[in-house]
């Protein structure tokens, strides 16, 4: 039966530090975990590519245990980064010593993905046959390809039984792990996410790629090369990203009908709402810190991704064999609750430990960077139960 709950050998691969950097901004962040990097060799790839050497770039927290199973994974959402911990972190209040992420019992890894921009192999990295960034020249990336790097990072870290987390595209690749790694979960939490995105997402997230795609600046994604970057197309397609994010009852809530509180950034027609300027101020926000072929591939990973993939939903989903946890939000319409509360009913079906939460926000999908005291209520008492678990005390620990 569904549980409800609810509430107000390690790989000798090269290894660098990197100087960290605050996504918001170009300031280096001064402390915390450093940002590392791992070559993690060549990659064939779900849809026929080739990579000749993936880079990941990833920071940790805590120590991992003798044993090596002590970890947890956090995978980050779509324009996301590994700075999931620490001083300006985008889950900064659930990792920590004490914390629903308690680093005090667990090592918390989070990595940046294949196909991102933050230090991880992706379109603006370098290609190795031309000295020049990839562009649209990078094979097409799947979320299968997102995971099998991520378990090259946990061999070469150590690991062998880890709590995959995360929401949205970070939840995709939660249900990667569960059902195509069963062998090395302690246990899976999918936030605000399903076995495939429907087709209103995919249409949403199409609308940004042809923004991108028709900004004179793309140059057909050799940008980076010519010295320009599609800024207008990117910002437009973070805008139409950001409104997916929300709820009607956010939208509400924050902005009503309000007039503009800062200047418009763009030429207007007429009085400008408050709702137009914080739409304006994230999309020029977004062309600091992320690069828009980037937005192309992993937007497009998070359309094919599919958990019923070669073999049917019932096939992957009964390999499943940790207990599952999964995390709906009220006011989502990107996931809607139902979808996710079905998705826990089916793997109750099957047999399968599931637990299903909800968050109840009026902050739409992005409520899981938001709800902390909720988030911190419904994670700790289930991880803690995990590690008391799958842990293994009596082993020293070694350093993560």
């Amino acid at each position: 039966m569904v549980e409800h709950a609810s509430f107000p050998s390690r790989r000798q691969n090269r290894l660098r530090v990197l100087t960290p950097v605050d996504p918001e901004s170009d300031r280096a962040v001064s402390d915390g975990a450093p940002l590392e990097q791992v070559d993690l060799g060549p990659l064939d790839l779900e849809c026929g590519g080739h990579l000749p050497n993936i880079t990941l770039a990833y920071r940790s927290w805590g120590r991992l245990n003798a044993a090596g199973d002590n970890a947890i994974f956090v995978m980050h959402a779509l324009t996301g980064d590994s700075q999931a911990g620490d001083d300006g972190g985008w889950w900064a209040p659930l990792i920590g010593p004490g914390r629903a992420l308690d680093t005090d019992r667990a090592f918390v890894v989070c990595a940046n993905v294949l196909g991102g921009c933050q230090g991880s192999t992706g379109p603006s990295a370098a290609d190795p046959l031309t000295g020049r960034p990839y562009g649209m020249r990078f094979p097409l990336i799947t979320i299968g390809d997102i995971a099998v790097t991520q378990r090259r990072l946990a061999v070469h870290l150590g690991i062998t039984k880890l709590v995959a987390i995360g929401g949205s595209i970070g939840g995709f690749q939660v249900l990667e792990w569960a059902t195509r790694y069963p062998d090395l979960m302690s246990a899976a939490i999918p936030v605000a996410a399903t076995g495939a995105l429907d087709p209103q997402g995919v249409a949403l997230n199409e609308i940004g790629r042809r923004a991108i795609m028709a900004d004179p600046d793309w140059r057909g994604g050799n940008y980076l090369s010519e010295g320009v970057r599609p800024e207008q197309g990117l910002a437009i397609a973070r805008m139409v990203g950001m409104v997916t994010y929300h709820s009607k009852e956010s939208m509400n809530l924050r902005f009503g009908r309000n007039p503009a509180t800062r200047p418009s950034l763009y030429a207007s027609i007429g009085p400008t709402f408050d709702v137009e300027g914080y739409l304006h101020y994230h999309g020029a926000a977004l062309n600091r810190r992320f690069d828009a072929n980037s937005y192309l591939y992993l937007t497009r990973a998070m359309d094919l991704y599919d958990v019923a993939r070669d073999g049917g939903e019932t096939h992957w989903l009964q390999r499943i064999t940790a207990p599952v946890l999964l995390l709906g939000i009220r006011s989502d319409w990107l996931f809607p609750p139902g979808e996710v509360r079905a998705l826990a009913d089916r793997l109750d079906a099957l047999g399968t430990r599931v637990s299903y939460a909800e968050l109840d926000s009026p902050h739409g999908h992005d409520a899981f960077l938001k709800e902390w005291d909720q988030l911190t209520a419904v994670l700790g008492p289930f991880l803690n139960h995990v590690l008391d678990e799958t842990t293994r005390p009596d082993q020293p620990a070694a350093s993560g």
